[in-house]
């Protein structure tokens, strides 16, 4: 894709949402919306329809790991989608967490934090058919 088409896509989002304690959902929005240069379209298993014309037009699937345990029905039926219509899965670790369930991280096709780059750097790559993600740009090398 071209720098130009790429600044003029708009990416359509499936955002996992549900009982939320932390209030990541909104957090998240906050997060994405602070990229002036990145267009999308939110959809979430709450307001939209889950069904086959929706996961038709998907780019990514976000699933919030916050939310995680308290919805853990709709997030696992989440996952299973994203693999059923080949659409690519982000897992966005809850703020501050580094450890997450490898279970999860295994299904994902990349994890990030909280940073919006990070976030919209994940989104673009996966959408463009990158073959693998290296690992997150938000944590540092142990070397």
């Amino acid at each position: 894709m071209s720098d130009e088409n790429q600044k003029n896509k708009v990416y359509n989002l499936l955002i996992s949402k549900g009982n939320d304690s932390y209030n990541e959902y909104e957090f998240y929005k906050e997060r994405i919306n602070s990229q002036s240069d990145f267009l999308w379209n939110e959809y979430n298993n709450q307001d939209n329809e889950l069904n086959d014309e929706l996961f038709e037009k998907i780019d990514v699937i976000v699933l919030l790991y916050g939310l995680y345990h308290q919805n853990k029905e709709i997030c696992d039926e989440l996952i299973d989608k994203s693999q059923e219509y080949d659409i690519p899965l982000l897992f966005v670790r809850s703020f501050g967490v580094e450890y997450v369930l490898e279970e999860i991280v295994e299904k994902a096709d990349a994890v990030v934090g909280w940073n919006p780059h990070c976030i919209i750097d994940a989104i673009v790559t996966l959408v463009n058919g990158e073959e693998e993600w290296i690992k997150p740009c938000d944590i540092e090398d142990e070397s």
